[in-house]
């Protein structure tokens, strides 16, 4: 194992969070009486900041995106939050890392008192430390929070485990390495990426 560390994103990687998300998507689209989306358009959303979703999808300046975001996050904080599962296998994988003497902690674009509260609900919390994520203005970046990890963790080397570029792009401005997962919510085919989460543990040496 040539990694001290791994660090995990949440949406796509570890838990399978469509549901809510479209759910708190799709309310929140209603609420605003923006334009309409498919549940399949939506599952496009998924992985970024809800504030860079507004602006992009639905051409909002900085202040609208941001009050849209806030709709969007009560909404899914209060009713969604928790509709969400682990994919298969996933528990495994982390207990296996963890029994490998590999330290690791979640950097994920999902608010940080939200990425707590469901990685506790979902026992995460017992493998990873520290989960960190934006405040609800995004003052910091996915990088900055893998950047973050790598600190707190007191190590050298360390691996992101992601479904986007987003991640990877993240991971290579945090100057860590990038592991790709197939089965979330971004990569689908990609070589070299796992493709179920048995595969991480294959590629990282700890299966």
């Amino acid at each position: 194992m040539k990694y001290q560390a791994v660090i995990w994103d949440i949406d796509g990687t570890l838990l399978n969070t469509e549901e809510g998300l479209v759910a708190a998507y799709q309310y929140t689209i209603e609420k605003l009486k923006l334009p309409h989306k498919t549940a399949e358009e939506i599952k496009g959303f998924i992985g970024p900041v809800p504030q860079a979703v507004f602006q992009d999808r639905f051409l909002m300046n900085s202040e609208d995106a941001q009050a849209a975001a806030d709709v969007f996050r009560n909404r899914y904080k209060n009713f969604e939050l928790f509709r969400a599962v682990p994919y298969t296998g996933i528990m495994e994988v982390l207990r296996k890392i963890k029994s490998a003497g590999i330290k690791q902690a979640v950097a994920t674009n999902k608010r940080q008192d939200y990425a707590v509260d469901i990685c506790r609900h979902f026992g995460i919390d017992d493998y990873c430390h520290p989960i960190l994520g934006p405040d609800n203005v995004n003052t910091k970046t996915k990088s900055d929070f893998i950047k973050e990890c790598v600190s707190r963790l007191g190590v050298e080397k360390a691996v992101m485990i992601g479904d986007t570029n987003g991640d990877k792009n993240a991971a290579e401005e945090a100057e860590s390495d990038f592991l790709g997962v197939n089965y979330g919510f971004g990569f689908k085919r990609e070589n070299g990426y796992a493709d179920t989460p048995a595969d991480i543990a294959k590629i990282l040496g700890v299966s």
